[in-house]
This record gives C-alpha cells, structure tokens and sequence, in this order.
C-alpha cells in the first residue's frame, strides 16, 4: 500500500454509506505504510524543509489511517443499531472480531429493552402478539447475499436467490425490511412466502 492508495481508500469509505471492501491485510499493510513513513532516514545534509516536510506526510497518512478505521467503526456500529446485517465479505479480521462484540452488547441491549417492555403485561397478552420461542425464522433469498453475523454470532451464508435459511428472527426482520428476503410461512402443508 502506497499513500496514494490509502487516499483513495479514507475518500471512498467517507463518500459511501456503506462499508467499502477493503483487502483483509489492510491494517498491516497501514501500519507498515506509517512504520516506513515515520523511520524515513534522516540524509546528512538533509535540508529543515525535507526533514518538515517527511513530518507532516506522516501526520496526514496516520490522519488517514484512523480517518478510515474510525468512518468503518461507526458504520458497523450503526449498522448493528439499526438491526441491519453487517457483510462479512466486507469486514478484515479485526473488524469481523468488533462487529460480533458489538452484535452480542447491542442485542443484548435490544433484549432487556424487549424485556422490560414486556413488563405489567398479564402472561395471556403476551403469548397473544408472538409466543416467547420464536427466536428463529425461515427466510427465502430473493437475490445472492453474502455472509453475515447474526445477534448469535454465528456466521450465516453466503446465500444464493432462492435459498431458504433459518435466521435469528432479528436478523430476519432485517433483511425482510431491506427486501433481501421474504418470511416463509407454513400452515397445513402448503408453503407460502410472504
């Protein structure tokens, strides 16, 4: 990686909404980038200007560097916030680590949440908007999807249009809400996507 790439890079994850693919040694190939950046041998006769001018490019890389990782850390964030799946395929490693932290805390949270709203509610009323152990739900992929993490940190496709899959039902709602997929019902044998 040369700083020209990461400039195309810092201004393409700052332009787009969502997560740009990035190659999985990215992180090492930035810290390698400011490690040769930061160690530029100082030449004997090197002029102050030279010597400032080295200084301020390494500020700028690092400042992209972390430009970078701090856009991608709020768009998984977000994205996990707003009950949207998280791409694997779009993730490195050390980012597939963060996001499944952040999916368990944030579903977790969404849990209680649920919890606490089901509280004061006779035990009739709630069985009567969904039954406590409906944690799953079978899905059918509208187009191809690549793999995601769901809110049980288990990693879930890819998927080809057509799939069938049974999802986390947070996840599901999801993709059903982004019109990735459509809820397979089941009712006396016949089966029916809704």
């Amino acid at each position: 990686m040369n700083r020209d790439e990461l400039y195309r890079i810092w201004k393409t994850e700052k332009s787009e909404k969502t997560l740009q693919k990035l190659p999985s040694s990215f992180y090492s190939d930035v810290e390698r980038l400011l490690s040769e950046s930061k160690a530029a041998p100082v030449v004997p006769g090197q002029d102050r200007t030279q010597k400032v001018l080295s200084e301020k490019e390494f500020k700028i890389l690092r400042r992209l560097a972390t430009g970078v990782a701090e856009t991608r850390m709020r768009k998984i964030v977000d994205a996990v916030l707003s009950r949207q799946d998280v791409a694997t395929d779009m993730l490195t490693p050390e980012e597939t680590d963060f996001a499944k932290q952040v999916a368990v805390h944030i579903g977790d949270r969404y849990r209680f949440i649920e919890e606490l709203g089901q509280l004061g509610i006779a035990p009739e009323e709630k069985t009567a908007s969904e039954p406590v152990e409906a944690r799953l739900e079978v899905v059918r992929f509208l187009s191809d999807f690549p793999a995601i993490i769901g809110v049980d940190l288990k990693t879930y496709g890819p998927f080809k249009a057509e799939d069938l899959a049974t999802l986390p039902i947070e996840n599901a709602s999801a993709l059903v809400s982004q019109g990735v997929v459509r809820q397979v019902r089941f009712s006396e044998g016949i089966t029916s996507a809704s």
